[in-house]
């Protein structure tokens, strides 16, 4: 279940409307609407935001891949080096980029 699906899923379980999540973690209507469809979360307001759900904030981040990620068994190897192939669905990729993006946002900000 990816972190959009989970935020709306709290909110419909508690019913609050967007409007009054809103005004629970104090951003606008359409940053919350861009949650719920998989943009990312600025770090200063994931715990507001797992604390208007009662939610833990480990749990609102964490995103399990259905996917099976395999690699070809024939690995290519040159002078220049060693080629692996992956093949996994492109929601592996994106999530894992989102998720290198809030690590790097986070060490960014601390400097």
């Amino acid at each position: 279940m990816t972190t959009g699906t989970k935020i709306r899923h709290l909110r419909e379980k508690k019913r609050l409307s967007q409007e009054e999540l809103v005004h629970l973690v104090g951003v606008s209507q359409v940053t919350i609407g861009n949650w719920e469809q998989g943009k990312s979360i600025k770090h200063e307001y994931i715990k507001r935001l797992a604390d208007a759900l009662g939610a833990q904030t480990d749990y609102l981040l964490e995103e399990k891949a259905n996917a099976m990620v395999s690699f070809n068994s024939e690995i290519a190897t040159s002078e220049k080096g060693i080629e692996i192939f992956i093949k996994t669905p492109n929601a592996f990729f994106e999530d894992l980029n989102r998720k290198m993006d809030f690590i790097i946002n986070k060490f960014d900000g601390s400097k």
